[in-house]
């Protein structure tokens, strides 16, 4: 009987300690990709990228790149959709929420002739921040 208990514990042992490192790695997630600095498209992005984060319970990230950059940078006046929010309200909701945005540090540098401390609160630029978003597991990518 004895036995029998020690080879149930090591069964449920060895199961549960191969299950965790995949249920870590399964984590779903969804990753937008904004190349346009376009109010409409990048108002969908994030609120299409908010609703599936919140309605499916996935992890979130917004990637903002080329053109895109210039929605994240604090110093320029924020544009407005035509509901009333601006984009930075939209980005502050999505952050506040549990998402995570991300913008390109070569991008900010060419493009939006920006450094990080243009970016707005909450926003971070790091080298292969979007390339690590972006090929995590079990990763759903939009682009806009």
């Amino acid at each position: 009987m004895r036995n029998i208990l020690v080879a149930t514990f090591v069964a449920l042992a060895l199961l549960f300690c191969n299950a965790a490192p995949g249920m870590a790695e399964s984590q779903r997630h969804v990753f937008a990709n904004i190349t346009t600095n376009d109010t409409n498209r990048a108002a969908m992005a994030i609120q299409f990228t908010r609703a599936i984060m919140k309605n499916k319970g996935m992890q979130a990230t917004l990637f903002f790149n080329t053109y895109g950059v210039e929605l994240v940078h604090a110093g320029k006046p924020s544009p407005r959709y035509a509901d009333g929010q601006t984009i930075a309200d939209m980005l502050r909701q999505f952050m506040d929420e549990g998402g995570t945005v991300l913008a390109c540090p070569m991008c900010m540098k060419h493009v939006g002739s920006m450094t990080t401390a243009d970016l707005l609160p909450g926003v971070s630029a790091r080298e292969g921040g979007g390339v690590e978003a972006v090929t995590r597991p079990d990763t759903l990518v939009l682009s806009y």
